[in-house]
């Protein structure tokens, strides 16, 4: 059989409201000569200090961070000045599990004073089912829960809807993406969600609490066909938290939005605060030296909502979390 080459190219970028604007680029490449994980990585579970449940052990709960523990929140990890803690090899290319994204995060953990408890995800056949966008909301909501944080209310329709078709173009101008990430369009995030959303910052919307996310995850095979992305939404989120240092201008900028606190508690239910989007696109090339590549672009934006949007939160689809 032939040998397959894997190029694995990955770019995470932020733009983050309320302190500035700032555009945060990393780029990590990686040529294994096989499409097997690097043997000198560790291998799944051998270093693993702690215990994950089953799925037949797992039960839902609700979120038990309160205003309090929202507004005692520290981020130590980045006044520690935390080093980025890279994508574990071993799981580079395998497809992922429930039971692997547990680990991986985990493992994280393990580098993160922040938090002291392995993540817990639903079992895998409600994974399997869920969207983009409650995969994205129920890794953010759990990293947020198990730090004290209020949870996020929900992904919205609008919201999901400017963060699709952003993502949609940046993948259909993939040249003016690498120009200028967050407006390729012409618009600003800001732009974006006022116009196609609604958005309105003082009416609708509490000041300095929104933002936007991008990641792009590429891999490519010497292969004839495309390869597959493995869970670009959880490499998004993972990448966000903790590969948010090497090559950025501003450094953990990602993780800031997804951990800020003190939002506005003005809408939804009083434990919870804040609406996200999510949308994912997919761009199939081939370069020079025939390579088949596919990238997974991945877009989150998000704002603190008033109660006067959208009928108080009427469109919007929360996640039931588990330990």
């Amino acid at each position: 059989m032939a040998k397959r080459q894997i190029v694995i190219w990955i770019i995470l970028m932020a733009l983050i409201a309320g302190c500035g604007i700032s555009d945060i680029t990393d780029t990590q490449k990686q040529t294994p000569s096989t499409s097997q994980p690097d043997q000198s990585a560790p291998a799944p579970d051998t270093t693993v200090e702690f215990t994950l449940p089953e799925d037949g052990e797992k039960n839902a709960y609700s979120c038990p961070s309160t205003a309090t523990t929202d507004r005692a929140f520290t981020d130590t990890y980045i006044s520690q000045q935390r080093a980025d803690t890279p994508w574990p090899e071993a799981y580079r290319y395998k497809t992922l599990t429930v039971r692997d994204i547990e680990t991986i995060f985990t493992l994280a953990r393990q580098n993160d004073p922040t938090v002291t408890q392995v993540i817990v995800l639903p079992p895998q056949s409600l994974w399997d089912n869920m969207t983009s966008g409650e995969k994205v909301l129920y890794l953010v909501n759990k990293a947020r829960c198990d730090r004290g944080l209020k949870p996020f209310e929900g992904v919205d329709d609008a919201i999901t809807f400017v963060a699709q078709d952003y993502a949609t173009y940046l993948a259909n101008h993939p040249e003016q993406y690498a120009q200028n990430p967050h407006e390729a369009d012409g618009r600003s995030p800001w732009v974006r969600m006022q116009q196609d959303a609604g958005v309105d910052v003082g009416t609708n919307a509490d000041f300095f609490r929104y933002g936007e996310n991008i990641a792009s995850l590429a891999i490519g095979t010497s292969a004839s066909n495309y390869p597959i992305v493995p869970e670009p939404e959880a490499k998004s989120v993972y990448g966000w938290l903790y590969e948010d240092v090497k090559g950025q201008s501003t450094p953990y900028g990602h993780r800031r939005f997804l951990l800020a606190n003190r939002l506005v508690e003005n809408s939804g239910v009083p434990e919870k605060e804040g609406l996200i989007g999510i949308g994912v696109a997919t761009r199939h090339f081939t370069d020079d030296q025939e390579n088949h590549w596919t990238e997974k672009i991945v877009v989150m934006d998000g704002f603190d909502p008033k109660s006067s949007w959208d009928n108080n939160l009427a469109h919007t689809r929360g996640v039931t979390l588990y330990h």
